[in-house]
């Protein structure tokens, strides 16, 4: 890597701009994030090796949400409106159930590449902990109901659970560096197979700061372009651009064929050629 891109990455990092710090105080609410996990991972990290669907968030390697993926728009736009202190996040484990694995502390927000289109924000964290899974049932004090209610892609929290539970957590082992490790193992998984680490993107490395600087940068805004839809009725996507076409479960900020970001978009039935 060169000096100049060392530089360019360093310069786009928090608490440089284009981010923005968040100005938490004792009425900072906080949020709880349900996620797929792994099901080839020892330890429940994001699900890397989903067919069709490579997850890249929470994205520990860079401790960001949101940067490189249209995963849950409106949590991360309600996190900024909300001013929230913490991340917290809850999957399915192979043991059944839900558990609680770890949280950000938020430091930073920025505008996401799409953020002229549509409500897009990045988040990132001052620190990270992630912990042994637990039961949400399992937790102490009010948390157990509180976390365990009916609730699907996200949940905010009032200030005093969202103290209470990041208490909670910082009280517990930090296992952040076994979730990390266990990231890059099913990458490679991912890549012994297909030659990617994430197919989906066509990607043979490993998520990194290096990578901001292109998914900081303001999307070019078409004023014909549809409005930003983050699936497709067909699974399939055509690039407005190179007219790549691209099979994956929810939209891509970029076409992993031209690179270039907003291009994407959603084919109906009858776009499908025959046999696709």
């Amino acid at each position: 890597m060169t000096g100049t891109v060392d530089s360019t990455t360093q310069q786009q990092r928090p608490p440089h701009l284009p981010w923005h710090a968040f100005d938490h105080n004792e009425a900072a609410p906080g949020y709880v994030s349900y996620y797929l996990s792994d099901e080839l991972a020892r330890w429940p990290v994001r699900a890397v090796t989903r067919v069709k669907d490579n997850k890249s968030d929470p994205n520990l390697e860079t401790g960001t949400y949101g940067l490189f993926s249209t995963c849950e728009q409106k949590m991360r736009s309600g996190i900024v409106k909300s001013n929230a202190s913490h991340i917290f996040f809850v999957t399915r484990t192979r043991n059944g159930g839900r558990h609680l694995t770890g949280m950000y502390e938020l430091g930073w927000w920025a505008p996401g590449s799409l953020h002229k289109r549509t409500r897009d924000f990045a988040l990132a964290a001052s620190s990270m902990r992630f912990i042994e899974p637990v039961r949400l049932e399992d937790l102490p004090g009010g948390l157990g109901p509180e976390l365990s209610g009916h609730w699907r892609l996200f949940k905010r929290l009032d200030p005093h659970h969202a103290a209470q539970l990041a208490q909670y957590v910082g009280s517990r082992p930090d296992k952040t560096a076994g979730y990390l490790q266990e990231v890059d193992r099913v990458e490679r998984i991912n890549r012994h197979h297909s030659g990617y680490r994430y197919p989906t993107w066509r990607r043979e490395h490993a998520w990194s700061w290096a990578d901001a600087p292109k998914y900081l940068k303001p999307a070019t805004v078409d004023p014909d372009a549809p409005k930003i839809r983050n699936s497709s009725p067909t699974g399939w996507w055509r690039c407005s651009l190179c007219g790549e076409e691209i099979e994956n479960a929810a939209l891509l900020k970029s076409c992993r064929a031209c690179h270039e970001l907003d291009t994407l978009r959603p084919m109906e039935a009858h776009e499908l050629k025959k046999g696709a």
